[in-house]
């Protein structure tokens, strides 16, 4: 998992920088500006080297998600940090409290019959990505919330499958 930390903080990087000079592509040499990346696209890649490792090695992708959330956690609190956005830091703050509260009492709630893993991976998205939307104003970010939320209760609907 420390492997994986690192690698991920660098995969995170690369795919924020590739989703940033996407739209201006003179600016990729300039790779020391930190605050000319995109969460966004580092994210999706991180989502992606995340299945990629779920995939070759059969685990669960919820569960890895779920407990890869204080890696994914760390990362976007060193980026924000040295990108001085006091906005994102307290959105992130915000997620880690409804993740640090609802994480030994999600099994018991009414309407996740299933209790699996994955729960607060896709809830701290969701809270995430609609706090992206308001900070930035782009309403784009609640399609990310969306597809947490329709796979939160696909999950919590699953009984019994492996």
């Amino acid at each position: 998992m420390i492997a994986f930390g690192w690698v991920s903080l660098l995969v995170y990087l690369i795919g924020s920088r590739i989703a940033f000079v996407y739209d201006q592509p003179k600016l990729w040499l300039e790779f020391w500006k930190m605050n000319q990346v995109n969460v966004l696209g580092g994210y999706i890649l991180w989502l992606l080297l995340a299945w990629l490792i779920t995939k070759d090695r059969e685990w669960k992708f919820f569960a890895f998600g779920e407990d890869s959330l204080i890696n994914l956690a760390w990362i976007n609190l060193i980026y924000f940090g040295l990108t001085f956005q006091g906005k994102l830091i307290i959105l992130l703050l915000i997620v880690l409290v409804v993740g640090w509260v609802l994480k030994s009492r999600y099994r018991s709630l009414w309407w996740y019959k299933s209790g699996k893993k994955g729960f607060l991976f896709l809830l701290t998205n969701m809270v995430f990505f609609v706090g992206l939307a308001f900070v930035f104003n782009n309403y784009f970010y609640l399609i990310m919330t969306l597809l947490s939320g329709v796979r939160l209760v696909m999950l919590g609907n699953e009984r019994n499958s492996k």
